[in-house]
């Protein structure tokens, strides 16, 4: 089951997982091409998933996305984080387990290769750790255990 806070806004050909969480004021729009977040994906608060023209948006599995994190017709391959207000724009794939730093961009079409850590304009400046890689999995085991609490708590 998934959680999809109140006040956020799922419109369109969207495609939720198992244990995914759509957080306050979030937003998912499948209007122009689907968006599919893979179980025990996030979409924290203030975040934006949208298919654009031509380019669906998929997240994979076990995926954070941040606040005010924000893709636009993209890939995210599983075990990935879009930090907090970064930004994934039309047409790019993130290989999984990486993460985009706080307030990075991925430009247009860029292939961001596994494992890669991405800051400023598309610059990546290495291989993420394995110590990294965990801090990701418990952010997720954290949004699935928070999203079955607010689920509950709301019901």
């Amino acid at each position: 089951m998934s959680f999809v806070a109140p006040n956020a806004l799922v419109v369109g050909d969207v495609r939720l997982g198992s244990d995914t969480s759509v957080w306050y004021s979030a937003r998912l729009s499948g209007e122009a091409a689907p968006v599919e977040l893979a179980d025990e994906a996030n979409v924290q608060d203030n975040g934006v998933v949208e298919g654009t023209p031509g380019h669906p948006a998929s997240i994979g599995r076990s995926c954070t996305l941040g606040h005010n994190a924000r893709v636009f017709g993209a890939v995210v391959e599983e075990r990935s984080m879009i930090a907090i207000g970064a930004t994934v724009l039309p047409g790019a794939h993130v290989g999984a387990q990486s993460i985009i730093a706080a307030n990075a961009t991925v430009p247009e079409g860029m292939h961001v290769p596994p494992k890669s850590l991405v800051i400023g304009n598309g610059r990546i400046v290495r291989q993420v750790t394995e110590a990294e890689i965990e801090r990701i999995d418990r952010g997720t085991r954290d949004y699935v255990r928070l999203a079955r609490e607010h689920r509950a708590s709301i019901a």
